[in-house]
């Protein structure tokens, strides 16, 4: 059994794990780390909708709708950045959030098992460190 939080899932998690999946890896185990990436995928695709609707309740918008820039100290516009309407209950939402336990019924795999004849990228293997004994 595996038990991983929200906060380790991203969609870097399903990139991670079809990385591993399209190296000369065994058969047996590339089925068995498809199985598991079809569950993650749901829950990844859930947690995604509630942090959209989390952020959509909390965004400050204008008259026409429209989500309102931040700014910085000095009155300039933080690129990609929004107003958040409660930032203290925006927070603790979205930590209850990160904070779910999430439980897959599959086995952890054995690293060695995975056999890999092609050199992995350790930045792929930490955000799947999860699914390893």
């Amino acid at each position: 059994m595996i038990i991983i939080k929200n906060s380790q899932l991203s969609q870097d998690t399903v990139t991670a794990l079809n990385a591993i999946i399209d190296l000369d890896i065994k058969a047996g185990e590339a089925f068995k780390l498809m199985r598991i990436l079809k569950d993650l995928s749901s829950i990844i695709e859930d947690k995604t909708k509630l942090e959209k609707k989390i952020f959509e309740k909390y965004v400050e918008r204008d008259s026409s709708g429209n989500p309102i820039e931040a700014l910085d100290n000095e009155g300039k516009v933080i690129p990609n950045a929004v107003k958040i309407t409660n930032t203290i209950s925006f927070n603790k939402e979205m930590e209850e959030l990160m904070e779910v336990n999430n439980t897959l019924n599959h086995d952890k795999l054995n690293f060695e098992d995975l056999n890999l004849n092609s050199n992995i990228k350790v930045k792929d293997l930490l955000k799947i460190d999860f699914l390893f004994n």
